[in-house]
This record gives C-alpha cells, structure tokens and sequence, in this order.
C-alpha cells in the first residue's frame, strides 16, 4: 500500500442554468503518493428546503444515481418521511466508487469514499449510498438486481451482499430498496 493516499476534489457549476436542471456534482479523485490517479468517487449535494425539487433535477441528470432519487425523495421533491424524521441539513448522495484493478476487493476505495464523503460534509449532513457494483452501460439502462427465478442468484447478488455488509461496517444502515445512510459530520 502507498505511503500516502490524497484525495482531490472538483465541481462542475453552471452559471446559466440552476439547480431544477444540472445536479450539484462533485467528484473526489484518489491518488497515490500525490501522483498517478487511481479511483475516484462522485458525490451529489442536496441542500433540504434549498435545492429546487432534487427528485425531478435528478431524473432530468441521473448520472448513475437511480433508485437513490426515488428512496429519498417523494414526488413533490421534498425528503421521504424516512429521511425527513434525521433531519439532515445536507445530504449527499455517493454516486459511484472506482478505483482501478490493483486497488478492487481491498476495501480502499470504500474507505476514501467515506472520507470524501465526511470531508464534503457539514454538521448535521447524511450520507447516502446504494451498494451494487458499477457497470458499463449508459443512464438510460438502469440495473435491475432482483432475480425473476428465488433459485437462481447471479453474481453481482453475492457482490451487492458483501458490498452491504462492508457498508455496514463503516456505519450505514438500511433505509429502504437496498439504499444506505449514515449520519455524517465534517472533519
């Protein structure tokens, strides 16, 4: 393992369009020794009572946030009673983590994941995730991990079991849908 791991972070912000049409994105990239990029993670904020009907900015850009939005969010855009009862004052929904072939199965890019997540944070923030693996295909192709047949379980099933339990270790919980959160204070 590197010596030393840094993280850098990025934002896209559009000055002619608001919130109701591009998501608030950041992206966290993970280096090693402060050189050679190897992983990266994006971040959505939504502000509560801030953010124009996040449910709806996000259905307009996805990214790779699918059933996060719809777990989150009612219609109108407000927080799901689930969520509204944490009162969170920011919310920040992990889009997707990377890291490159040399890194996967150790753990790493969950931990610097959750230490972007806690370094974009502000007291009272939650933190939200869907743990699944990342795959190739474009936003309009949702994953769909619920098997037709109870007999057979793919391989990504067992890989979403792992993924939720290591989730779990760092302090997430189930909200509902296979979606995670966990109260978040900054660093």
């Amino acid at each position: 393992m590197a010596d030393r791991l840094v993280i850098s972070y990025e934002s896209r912000h559009f000055a002619d369009v608001d919130w109701s049409k591009n998501a608030d994105r950041w992206r966290a990239n993970f280096y090693e020794n402060g050189g050679k990029i190897f992983g990266k993670a994006d971040i959505t904020r939504v502000i509560p009572g801030v953010t124009p009907n996040p449910r709806e900015a996000l259905g307009q850009d996805p990214g790779l946030l699918d059933r996060i939005p719809r777990v989150v969010f009612a219609e109108d855009g407000a927080l799901a009673p689930m969520v509204a009862e944490l009162r969170p004052s920011l919310l920040l929904l992990l889009e997707s983590v990377e890291v490159s072939a040399e890194w996967r199965g150790k753990g790493v890019g969950m931990r610097l994941a959750v230490e972007a997540l806690r370094r974009l944070a502000v007291p009272g923030a939650l933190a939200v995730c869907y743990p699944a693996p990342i795959h190739d295909h474009g936003p309009d192709e949702p994953c769909s991990y619920d098997s037709d047949d109870p007999e057979v379980r793919r391989p990504d099933e067992e890989a979403i079991e792992r993924l939720r339990r290591a989730w779990e270790g760092r302090g997430f919980s189930l909200l509902a849908e296979g979606v995670y959160a966990r109260r978040t204070e900054p660093c």
